[in-house]
């Protein structure tokens, strides 16, 4: 019954009429409390390894494998050069390892979170920006294959490496309204957590991954559409030492705007609801 009249209380509290109040109660004061969520997520990861001797390191493992072997089985089907198809597959794969993991688990984000949200009043872009710290944590681990693929290939990008990191920062600014949207609808309807699991599995191969553009040929335009292939080419082109097509980062801000727009005025309507459909 206290938990009921606490959830009433921080809905009755949390209910805005104006955009501005839902960007500033919700978004504003999420990102200042970024010493709760960059704990948060600190905490997710230690739970999550607690019992491994390696932790996280076992997902750099993993992965290093698995692009080890893909590049060598794509380099002999192919018959690519595997000087410049491994560089391009690991910085590749490992974003979008980053991008795929921020996407399905922000879904689950409120859910993961329920007890919380039903006894304390907090702005509900926390859970989302937790979700995403914790999934940085893992990426800057990933990260460190490239570097070392880089080294070992003697992949020299200069100073256009530089674009990477506003490249980046506009990716996370991307996935930080995809996390909230999915979040608000996945809490209402449950089923949308499988839907996108299954689409994430099926996006990695109409994106150029494991695969290069300019072996479509007349067909290239399948990747154009793409919206993913423009946020990870903002990221790998610079890494590569390759600068990025305009049309990726016109695309890619676009899609900030955009999204942000959607995320906002979904948010206005859903926050007074979301205590509830948990």
């Amino acid at each position: 019954m206290t938990a009921y009249a606490l959830s009433a209380q921080d809905v009755a509290h949390r209910k805005a009429t104006t955009l501005g109040e839902v960007v500033q109660k919700d978004l504003i004061e999420a990102f200042r409390a970024w010493p709760l969520w960059t704990m948060l997520g600190w905490d997710d990861i230690r739970q999550r390894y607690q019992r491994s001797t390696l932790g996280p390191i076992w997902i750099t493992l993993s992965m290093a494998l698995f692009i080890g072997m893909l590049s060598v089985i794509y380099g002999i089907l192919f018959k690519l050069d595997i000087v410049a198809y491994l560089p391009y597959l690991a910085a590749g794969y490992i974003l979008w390892g980053f991008i795929s993991s921020c996407i399905v688990e922000s879904c689950s984000a409120f859910q993961a979170s329920a007890g919380v949200i039903r006894q304390i009043r907090l702005p509900f872009g926390i859970y989302v920006l937790r979700t995403l710290w914790r999934n940085f944590i893992v990426f800057l681990h990933t990260a460190v294959i490239f570097v070392v693929v880089a080294l070992v290939f003697g992949l020299k990008p200069g100073l256009i490496a530089l674009l990477a990191l506003p490249g980046f920062c506009l990716l996370y600014i991307n996935l930080i309204w995809v996390g909230l949207t999915l979040a608000i609808i996945s809490t209402r309807y449950r089923d949308v957590v499988l839907l996108v699991t299954t689409t994430v599995q099926i996006a990695i191969f109409i994106t150029p991954i494991i695969w290069h553009v300019d072996r479509l040929g007349q067909w290239a335009v399948i990747a154009y559409l793409n919206p993913l292939f423009h946020l990870i080419d903002i990221v790998r082109g610079p890494l590569l030492g390759t600068t990025p097509m305009l049309l990726s980062w016109v695309v890619a801000a676009a899609l900030a705007i955009a999204g942000w727009t959607i995320a906002i005025l979904l948010l206005r309507r859903a926050s007074p609801r979301i205590v509830f459909w948990l």
